[in-house]
Formats: structure tokens, C-alpha cells, sequence
């Protein structure tokens, strides 16, 4: 999960880095809406564990 209290008129949206159980490496996914308020969620899929995550900013 991702939230910003102060966007300044950009965007953001929550990523994470999953790992594949099947040992195919490692998927990275990021949440499908992007936010200017408020929390933004991505959740690994079924058959992965989770990694690492982070958030995707853009200006506009």
C-alpha cells in the first residue's frame, strides 16, 4: 500500500516486487489507477511471495 498527504498535483500509485515459487524470478506489478489522494494498493499474486515495493510518481 501506498498514500501521499501532499501530491502537489501529481500522481502516484503503489508497486511490488513479487517473487515467483516456481523459481521463474521475480514479476513486477503496480496497481492499475493512478492516485492524486488516499491510499493505492497491489497485492502479489497466488504461487508468489512478496519482495520488495514502492511508488510510481509521475508529474501530471
Amino acid at each position: 500500500m501506498a498514500r501521499c498527504s501532499h501530491s502537489n498535483g501529481g500522481h502516484y500509485k503503489a508497486s511490488v516486487l513479487c517473487t515467483r515459487l516456481d523459481g521463474g524470478g521475480k514479476i513486477d506489478i503496480e496497481a492499475v489507477a493512478w492516485r492524486t489522494s488516499g491510499w493505492s494498493k497491489v497485492y502479489c499474486p497466488a504461487l508468489t511471495t512478496f519482495y520488495s515495493a514502492g511508488i510510481v510518481t509521475k508529474a501530471s
